[in-house]
């Protein structure tokens, strides 16, 4: 009797679980859809059908929206049925009606167009995409005209029977997809018509998207690469912003808070011989006085901010004429169209080590950067982003201990007037057509670095090469120096 008793509420307690299961799932949510939203007839049409699909036992009506005297909609079965009258006219014309569940809350909206009594050639689908190994198709074209089927792709064939024709695609012995071009003519090439066909190659590949996009917040986005071979992926060069990590057929790209410009990237994605390019952005702060704050801090903590000498910068501070002084010692500000930027970076002998941050390329309106004799300890090249601070006029980098040669880039700086990076350790050729673009530059000292090779033509003849003095530029150190000095 125990035993009965145990097993009679075991199985109550099982059937009570399973009836909350299924309360706690609720009924399906019921469905409307339409097998299309746009229906041609051509002007002689008088009948048509659209199929309406439900789900969920649910009720559903048919109406026009505006009342056409030329067209009537009812419903029959599953499908609202068309009338419509003969259109004598030249124009086109347009009826919507609107399917609706019983309660209203569930709708779609159909265009029916009729043709006007001109030549027209209508075609149900100009789209297809086709498996492999072959595939087919079904295509409406109702025409009052003559019309024929022609294609320049010899694995595309078709059977025309009245109205309907059947589109046959055989196998596709390609790894890669391939795509036919199926033209329908009409009497004349003005009429014609062009159905895309498009079938997969023996190797199958699909990604969910080509291009992620994040905001400035950043974030975190999985790109779902499904196919049938292995594969590899590769971010492009010096793109460092982003990363990748790939779990099975999964790729997390993920990006941090982006508190520069604008940035892109790509991944390539490659199987077989066949590579596939993910292009990846990031918006960022629009050029302005957060940006070059943002800048200003990326300078403070890539280059031993905590250790500069003189006032303290207070890098949660406000960038402005007022506060710079105070909290951005070396930085000048002035208002440009009313707005905060940076004109000048005074940074001579303020004990700046490292690398000079990429970044500092994007303050657009600074005019002056000196970073003169900080005891050689700045370290690296000349950022080739440099390059593209187009106001620049005075360039200080003697005594710097910066290496490398005069970035390619610095041809855009044609309001250049002054460019200083003598007393370092510069090395390797000057380049070819970069001085013949500082039409301005009045002052160039290169002297006591590592330069090697001949001193470019366009420097040689450069119209202020008057007032260069070439002591300045020529003498190297020990081992090194221009072959061509004057």
């Amino acid at each position: 009797m125990r035993r009965t008793l145990i097993f009679s509420l075991l199985l109550l307690m099982v059937v009570m679980a399973n009836c909350s299961k299924d309360t706690n799932q609720g009924p399906a949510k019921p469905t409307l859809t339409v097998e299309k939203d746009l229906y041609e007839f051509l002007n002689t049409d008088k009948t048509g059908t659209a199929t309406v699909t439900v789900s969920g036992d649910i009720e559903w009506t048919v109406e026009t929206l505006a009342e056409q005297p030329w067209f009537s909609v009812v419903k029959k079965g599953d499908q609202a049925e068309f009338t419509m009258s003969e259109n004598a006219s030249l124009y086109d014309r347009v009826a919507k009606i609107k399917v609706s569940s019983a309660d209203k809350s569930l709708s779609k909206i159909i265009v029916i167009k009729q043709h006007g009594n001109t030549p027209t050639l209508i075609v149900d689908k100009t789209a297809l995409k086709f498996l492999n190994p072959g595939d087919n198709a079904a295509i409406e074209i109702k025409s009052n005209m003559t019309w024929s089927l022609s294609s320049a792709a010899d694995w595309l064939t078709w059977e025309i029977t009245g109205n309907q024709v059947k589109l046959i695609a055989i196998a596709n012995p390609n790894q890669g997809e391939r795509v036919g071009l199926v033209t329908v003519n009409g009497d004349s090439p003005i009429f014609n018509q062009t159905i895309t066909v498009t079938q997969k190659g023996t190797v199958e590949f699909d990604i969910n998207t080509k291009n992620v996009q994040f905001t400035k917040e950043g974030g975190n986005f999985v790109l779902d690469v499904q196919t049938n071979q292995d594969w590899t992926y590769k971010i492009s060069e010096k793109t460092t912003w982003f990363t990748a990590v790939r779990d099975g057929g999964k790729l997390t790209v993920t990006a941090p808070k982006n508190n520069f410009m604008d940035q892109s990237g790509t991944i390539t994605i490659t199987y077989g011989l066949i590579n596939v390019v993910v292009n990846v952005k990031q918006t960022g702060i629009p050029t302005g006085n957060e940006l070059d704050r943002q800048i200003l801090i990326a300078l403070y903590n890539t280059m031993g901010g905590a250790n500069w000498t003189g006032t303290k910068w207070n890098i949660t501070a406000a960038l402005t004429e007022a506060t710079a002084a105070a909290s951005w010692s070396g930085v000048t500000v002035a208002k440009v169209n009313g707005v905060d930027r940076v004109k000048a970076l005074n940074f001579g002998g303020k004990n700046l080590k490292g690398p000079i941050p990429p970044e500092i390329g994007f303050l657009s309106e600074v005019v002056t950067i000196d970073m003169n004799n900080n005891n050689q300890q700045l370290t690296g090249t000349i950022p080739a982003t440099m390059g593209n601070l187009a106001n620049l006029s005075q360039l200080t980098l003697s005594r710097s201990g910066l290496t490398g040669t005069i970035p390619v880039e610095f041809a855009n700086l044609t309001k250049l007037t002054s460019l200083q990076m003598h007393t370092s350790n510069f090395t390797g050729p000057i380049p070819a057509n970069v001085f013949s673009k500082m039409l301005n530059l009045g002052s160039l000292e290169l002297k006591l670095n590592n330069f090697t090779g001949p001193l470019p033509a366009d420097l040689l003849s450069h119209p202020k090469k008057g007032s260069w003095n070439f002591t300045n530029i020529c003498p190297q150190n020990p081992g090194f120096g221009f072959t061509n000095c004057p």
